[in-house]
């Protein structure tokens, strides 16, 4: 705001050094109160809410310092000019340092007034740009608020919409007449599902932009223990995953991934009447990079090392492990098969060379 729509406080024990500064001000279109001790600035300022205050530094009982600490207490601080003698260099610093806008140094001539008017008017531009700082940056607050809120809505119902598609591929399964239409089916629930779990966690969790892997995990190894498992045979899922967050879209896609690889290992690693474990390992390795193994003890590759069933679920994995810049292998170390999908971490970046030539 402009200087002329400032309220100005001065306090200063010199009653006619203030009623100068009041007359002169005045003759300015400003609007000046004045007072005679710290004690009583004080009480004024929490009475009045004023936008400067002229500070004087040499007053009985209350010095300026003390002053200039109860008026940055305030509620809404107002600005501070710090008035010191010419010898009080020092004085000033630790005025500036407890909070004051600026100071002025305090002469017998008229140039005083003079000075102490174009402080004042520097120090009602630093406040206004100061608030309009603080309006930009509340505003900024509540967008980024609003934004929140929508992308929480948004979670809730991607995930809602994928639950209810779910259970629809679920009713259309149980009226296919054909056995490899109902696994179909089933393969594409369990793919919703682990895209619809990604976003359930979105909404639920911290965070409205990443996913906790290690959670996200534990509970995909649960859902697919229970479709794949009986009264008499049981499918084992264990996660061993560092507790860290990725990206949700780098979630989603390593969600699908341990869907196509679990349910392989759950289907054609062990015999329909055979109980069996599958594993699955993740972990971070640097900034950007990570290591997921899903592994097995069961038949292991066949001879021919080929897919088996449909081979749809090969297909996505060597489409999602490309996605991500990731390579995969199959390998059978011993009992069962290992599949490994392995992104290495971006290469840190090099400093250049100083301009003399010689290394930063």
């Amino acid at each position: 705001m402009p200087l002329s729509e400032s309220r100005i406080l001065y306090i200063d024990d010199d009653e006619g050094l203030c009623r100068l500064a009041k007359r002169h001000l005045e003759r300015m279109g400003c609007e000046l109160t004045y007072a005679l001790s710290g004690a009583q600035g004080i009480e004024l300022a929490r009475a009045t809410s004023f936008d400067l205050v002229a500070l004087d530094h040499i007053m009985p009982g209350m010095g300026g310092l003390e002053t200039l600490e109860l008026l940055m207490a305030l509620p809404s601080p107002p600005g501070v000019i710090y008035v010191t003698g010419s010898d009080e260099t020092g004085v000033a610093v630790a005025a500036l340092k407890a909070g004051a806008v600026d100071y002025v140094v305090k002469t017998g001539s008229g140039d005083f007034f003079e000075l102490l008017t174009s402080t004042l008017h520097q120090a009602a531009a630093t406040l206004r740009l100061r608030q309009q700082k603080e309006q930009v940056e509340q505003q900024l607050r509540e967008t980024n608020a609003q934004l929140e809120a929508l992308l929480h809505e948004m979670n809730h119902r991607v995930a809602n919409s994928l639950q209810m598609v779910s259970s629809l591929v679920s009713l259309q399964s149980r009226r296919a007449t054909g056995q490899e239409a109902r696994a179909m089916l089933q393969d594409v629930r369990h793919r919703i599902q682990a895209i619809g779990r990604i976003h359930r966690q979105l909404y639920t969790g911290e965070s409205y932009h990443a996913v906790n892997m290690r959670d996200y995990l534990e509970g995909m190894a649960r859902d697919l223990a229970g479709t794949f498992s009986s009264e008499n045979i049981r499918r084992s899922i264990k996660v061993m995953a560092q507790d860290a967050s990725l990206p949700a879209a780098t979630a989603v896609t390593l969600g699908v991934l341990v869907n196509e690889l679990v349910s392989n290992a759950c289907k054609y690693a062990y015999g329909r009447e055979e109980s069996g474990e599958v594993r699955i390992r993740f972990d971070l390795e640097g900034e950007d990079g990570y290591h997921l193994r899903v592994e097995d003890d069961g038949v292991g590759l066949g001879e021919d090392h080929g897919p088996q069933g449909t081979g749809l679920g090969s297909q996505i994995v060597t489409a999602m492990a490309r996605s991500l810049g990731a390579i995969h292998s199959f390998s059978s170390p011993g009992k069962g098969l290992q599949v490994d999908i392995h992104r290495a971490p971006s290469a840190p970046k090099q400093a250049g060379p100083s301009a003399n030539g010689q290394d930063g």
